[in-house]
């Protein structure tokens, strides 16, 4: 239902989507803001290819999405991909940004869209030039760890069509299916996996 309301309110009513955006970053802070510098330390160190993104890294961010070719967009629209935009988005307290380097260079991307009420949204995107080396599976693994440690649920929509998305999720997580969607996107929720006894 959350997610709903806030797809509609994201993509119908940006003026009222952009006060709860807001709302929800001030309360996420004051709620959270300690205790994700903890977990990020803590969590970040068990995956040194990942780094939260920091200002400078916009203008590199711009350029991953930009190297993109259109069909990788066709199931990952979650916010735009110009420079302005970036800047706002990594400036929200509640819009955890990450990126994957590989020598420095960007080759993947993933976010948790999250809520000061304990839930999160995971996006995510692989370079087109580094897709099936493991890179999605890792930044789902360390998206889980950072939700996990803040006491986030995590959830995703993916389409039924975008297999790879779907399957570097079912391969490192357990994917619970909520709901499955007029639109063909199924609504997840994503488990950490129990260990093998």
């Amino acid at each position: 239902m959350l997610y709903k309301i806030a797809h509609f309110l994201q993509f119908h009513v940006r003026p009222i989507w952009q006060v709860v955006e807001w709302g929800n970053g001030v309360l996420f802070k004051i709620r959270y803001d300690r205790k994700l510098e903890k977990s990020e330390r803590i969590v970040l160190s068990e995956y040194p290819k990942v780094r939260r993104v920091q200002e400078a890294d916009i203008d590199a961010l711009e350029s991953f999405f930009a190297k993109q070719p259109t069909e990788a967009f066709e199931f990952f629209r979650p916010h735009s991909f110009d420079k302005r935009s970036l800047e706002r988005l990594s400036q929200n307290p509640s819009f955890l940004m990450y990126v994957y380097l590989r020598e420095r260079e960007i080759v993947g991307y993933f976010f948790l869209r999250s809520f000061f009420i304990g839930k999160s949204y995971l996006g995510k995107m692989v370079d087109i030039g580094n897709q099936g080396h493991g890179i999605g599976q890792q930044m789902c693994l360390c998206a889980m760890d950072l939700a996990s440690s803040l006491g986030l649920r995590m959830y995703e929509t993916i389409s039924k069509e975008n297999l790879a998305s779907l399957y570097s999720s079912q391969k490192v997580l357990e994917v619970n299916v909520l709901e499955e969607m007029s639109n063909g996107y199924l609504y997840i929720e994503d488990i950490r996996k129990r260990s093998e006894i």
